[in-house]
């Protein structure tokens, strides 16, 4: 535990996962919503994003996590599924329901364990009556899910469900080259679509992938150009 009373967790952040330069087209209505769990009091208590991989939700979870509101929790559930009684333990718990602000990723992998949505459900009431609101995110829409627990069931229904949208290829285009451009890359716009035609359109894989090209570029003193990019995932391929 930390001087201040908060537990060291397994929390998996990408420090470039910020809420300012989340490209909010298709999702703007998710990033308000987000950034208005930030205020207190917040509008809402619960807010459960879903949608499919690479919409940016955890994204949304990791940059609120990360802005200047306190410390605030960002647990990854799924890879929590082996640790989940380090969550259980009294000291942890406390400090979860005290935080500003709580963001439980992938909260749907938990559907159907009793003691997971027995914490979910503890966790829910303690944070309820401190009005401290509470972020989730899954693949899974609210009706497809299926929880064992009947009381935390029907404290999940309490949350406001929004969906996030996959973007268009427009759109996907002018955010990869926003992600280039704020790490102080040029990128073209034909490098950009020979990089969306070759790879993954996973938000967070491109963001690996422009985390690696930033690299390369910095060490040879090179531009972001085609042949350029295709040596690089060529090398990398290679390791």
């Amino acid at each position: 535990m930390l001087s201040n009373g908060q537990m060291r967790l397994p929390l998996g952040l990408r420090s470039g996962a910020t809420l300012g330069d989340f490209c909010p087209e298709p999702n703007t209505a998710a990033l308000n919503a987000v950034r208005s769990l930030l205020v207190r009091p917040a509008p809402v208590f619960g807010l459960y994003l879903h949608g499919p991989g690479g919409v940016g939700k955890s994204h949304l979870l990791q940059g609120a996590a990360q802005n200047d509101a306190g410390w605030i929790p960002y647990i990854e559930c799924a890879e929590m599924m082996q640790s989940f009684v380090d969550l259980a333990l009294p000291e942890t718990f406390s400090s979860l329901v005290d935080a500003p602000l709580l963001c439980l990723d992938n909260v749907d992998a938990w559907a159907g364990q009793i003691d997971q949505e027995k914490f979910l459900y503890d966790i829910y009431n303690e944070r309820f009556h401190r009005a401290r609101p509470l972020l989730l995110a899954g693949r899974e829409a609210p009706q497809q899910l299926v929880w064992a627990l009947p009381d935390w069931a029907s404290r999940f229904s309490a949350c406001v469900p929004m969906a996030l949208q996959l973007s268009d290829d427009l759109q996907r285009l002018h955010i990869l080259q926003t992600m280039a451009q704020r790490r102080g890359l040029r990128m073209d716009r034909d490098v950009a679509q020979y990089v969306l035609r070759h790879q993954s359109r996973d938000m967070a894989v491109l963001e690996s992938l422009l985390d690696m090209l930033d690299a390369r570029s910095w060490e040879q003193q090179r531009q972001l150009t085609i042949p350029f990019i295709r040596h690089c995932l060529d090398r990398e391929a290679s390791l």
